[in-house]
């Protein structure tokens, strides 16, 4: 059951007059006598209001009976509950209507509730105030005044009141001889109250001209004269002066309704001051832009380094292990998607922790530099990508490379590195590096295929170093040159004919493939 319930703010909620001024009545009663007495709210003496009210006078126990049951809600509901007991509606309804009494009589208080029309077909929502008065003989009276809210005046409202516009609108009062004298106005929005300084229920059936006394200028009311006998709609700008003194400029809109119209007041003080300042700001602008595009250039160079900070390994520049894993992820969904090859390579610096050991972490730091250095630039630009997993561990994804040609760009690197020295200090260092070669099979993940890159890295490691290792596919591990052999020329490497083949080794659990 939908329903709202409120204690304070009531007459910013409710929508109906009389609520606000039977709330205003209770509370003078209340701040005089300390109670509000019943009398003043007796149907008798309340005059129309009693259409709308229902007066309940208790029994023994927490029951109450029906004393009164307006006109008005007996139309909407249907049913007449005078003389009957509160205990007869049933339900969720009935227990929130004794719930709601029994808290405004228990602590004093006016309540105002919403809640969705339960017996009355045509009300959308009933709002409902609740106001604990005292008789004569000291018994406590509940007096409830209710009032429907149609869902289309419901919406109506809310549309209205949510408009950034002041809306009004208004029916034309005529002399005895047909010619429009004045209007009275129907319908305004809460926007339309600021704008003249006045409470909506203030302006509603007041004179246009009272109400906006800017209209006593007689060419300003002929405007919404001719609007009504033309039928043709208006736009124009006026100045109305605010409650400070200060001037406002306004956009209005009048469009035919009926035998009047409607108006609509779009506040543009802003945009006329703006445009009054035009040749100001244009001057401002040629600065404000140079000054933007050197922002926009800042942050594109800020946004770049921190890109590269998150994907670059500090030391060395390279690819970090998220990067580069993320990479062949790509790689291998691409060639699934389109049919290409793609392979890899594990490298493995050889002997390290003696670099480390001899030379100190500065040695060991320049021939990590150094070794990316050689092999990033052995690799194709903006294609191929270099990671680094860790320590002295590497990897390369090679997109739309087979495993003959990964193998022998592994071994071309292979031969660099043997050939390189790293200057340090007053002197130089060598390294070399053991890699492991695979490629893709089309259907296995990517855990799998940095396995078996791995266990060929293992395998060169096993075989003496400064070695290029690759598996097959097939189960085989193939060493494509051994230690010191330089017989084999590059050429010759994609037939791979071996000095030496080997079984292939128990696999290893791959650590490229983690974090």
């Amino acid at each position: 059951m939908y329903r709202e319930i409120y204690e304070s703010g009531i007459e910013e909620r409710c929508h109906a007059p009389a609520i606000r001024r039977l709330l205003a009545q209770w509370r003078l009663l209340v701040d005089e006598h300390g109670f509000a007495p019943f009398a003043p709210f007796d149907p008798i003496s309340l005059g129309p209001d009693a259409d709308d009210l229902i007066v309940m006078v208790p029994l023994d126990g927490e029951d109450y009976v029906y004393a009164h049951y307006g006109s008005a809600i007996v139309a909407n509901v249907g049913m007449d509950m005078t003389g009957h007991q509160t205990s007869e509606f049933k339900g969720e309804v009935g227990d929130f209507f004794r719930d709601i009494n029994a808290r405004a009589v228990g602590e004093g208080i006016p309540i105002l509730t919403l809640h969705r029309g339960a017996y009355a077909v045509n009300v959308h929502i009933w709002e409902r105030l609740i106001l604990p008065c005292r008789d004569a003989d000291g018994s406590t009276i509940v007096v409830v005044y209710c009032k429907p809210r149609e869902l289309r005046d419901d919406l109506l409202t809310t549309i209205l009141d949510a408009s950034l516009d002041g809306i009004v609108a208004m029916r034309l009062v005529r002399g005895t001889d047909g010619a429009a004298i004045d209007g009275q106005i129907i319908a305004a929005n809460r926007r339309a109250g600021r704008l003249v300084g006045r409470p909506v229920e203030d302006m509603l059936s007041g004179s246009m001209r009272t109400v906006f006394p800017r209209l006593r200028d007689e060419s300003a009311w002929d405007r919404y004269v001719r609007v009504v006998e033309t039928r043709e709609p208006v736009e124009f700008v006026a100045d109305y002066p605010a409650d400070d003194g200060s001037e406002r400029w306004y956009e209005i809109a009048v469009a035919p309704l009926g035998d009047g119209v409607l108006a609509t007041y779009a506040d543009i003080t802003t945009r006329k001051l703006a445009e009054d300042a035009a040749r100001l700001i244009q001057l401002e602008h040629a600065a404000a832009n140079e000054a933007l595009k050197a922002e926009i250039a800042r942050r594109q160079e800020l946004e770049e380094e921190l890109s590269r900070l998150a994907t670059r390994d500090p030391l060395t520049g390279a690819l970090n292990r998220r990067a580069i894993t993320d990479g062949l992820q790509r790689g291998i969904a691409l060639a699934e998607r389109y049919g290409h090859p793609v392979s890899l390579f594990a490298v493995d610096l050889d002997h390290f922790k003696r670099i480390n050991d001899r030379y100190g972490h500065a040695g060991g730091d320049a021939v990590l530099k150094a070794a990316v250095d050689l092999m990033t630039h052995g690799l194709r630009e903006e294609v191929d990508l270099f990671g680094r997993l860790g320590g002295e561990e590497f990897v390369a994804v090679l997109p739309h490379t087979g495993l003959t040609a990964a193998a022998a760009v592994a071994e071309r690197m292979r031969a660099l590195a043997a050939d390189q020295e790293v200057p340090f200090e007053d002197g130089a260092i060598r390294f070399s590096a053991s890699f492991g070669v695979a490629a893709w099979d089309g259907r296995e993940s990517l855990d799998r295929l940095l396995s078996r890159a791995d266990t060929a890295l293992y395998r060169a490691k096993a075989s003496g170093r400064n070695v290029v290792c690759v598996d097959e596919g097939d189960g085989e591990l193939l060493v494509v040159r051994l230690p010191g052999d330089t017989s084999i020329a590059p050429a010759e490497v994609p037939a791979f004919r071996p000095r030496t083949r080997q079984n292939s080794a128990p696999r290893r659990k791959s650590s490229l493939g983690q974090g």
